[in-house]
């Protein structure tokens, strides 16, 4: 993936720095801020341990500049958990011909199947982590404002969103950007 990064960045004028690095021991490997992460295709979701998921947050947290952002896409586990598997079709990581469906869902494993067009099957196993678990998570470990977008709608979704979008904000809010920005709820923002 990262030869085929850099390659796509070359033949658009780009030279990218790629590297290989573990999220829990990022900051080893990445001695730079960003201003941003950007942590797509489920995969957050391969963390099983809950050390593991803080450890990495934290490591995104501090890579970033002081007013750096996460975003961070999941599937919406909380919908296949409560209510079983259904899809919109709406949005696709693996095209359209590809088929990507729960074999198995319990609370601690979302094993999905997926089916191509030559008829090959993968398998993939995920931890099903629900969306305010992950929302809490982020604010523990130090981010500011944190909003949730459904299916890259701007308005939070009843449960139906195929999958969430976080955009997690380093940057800090003290009491008087609190007052003056209007869209920052109790719930998105520490007040201590």
């Amino acid at each position: 993936m990262l030869a085929k990064a850099f390659e796509n960045g070359r033949k658009r004028g780009h030279i990218l720095r790629t590297i290989q690095a573990d999220w829990r021991w990022l900051n080893r490997d990445v001695h730079a801020a960003y201003d941003a992460v950007i942590c797509l295709g489920n995969s957050f979701n391969h963390l099983f341990d809950e050390r593991d998921r803080r450890k990495a947050l934290a490591e995104f947290y501090a890579v970033l500049k002081h007013d750096g952002c996460l975003i961070l896409d999941q599937r919406n586990y909380d919908s296949i958990l409560d209510d079983g598997f259904s899809t919109k079709h709406k949005f696709y990581y693996c095209g359209h011909q590809v088929s990507a469906e729960p074999e198995h869902v319990d609370e601690g494993l979302a094993r999905f199947r997926y089916t191509f067009p030559d008829d090959s099957v993968y398998y993939l196993n995920m931890c099903p982590i629900r969306r305010d678990y992950v929302r809490g998570l982020m604010q523990e470990v130090g981010f500011q404002k944190i909003s949730t977008y459904a299916d890259f709608e701007d308005e939070e979704s009843t449960g139906t969103a195929d999958f969430y979008i976080h955009v997690a904000e380093k940057k800090y809010y003290g009491a008087e950007d609190i007052e003056e920005d209007e869209s920052l709820t109790a719930g998105e923002v520490d007040k201590s």
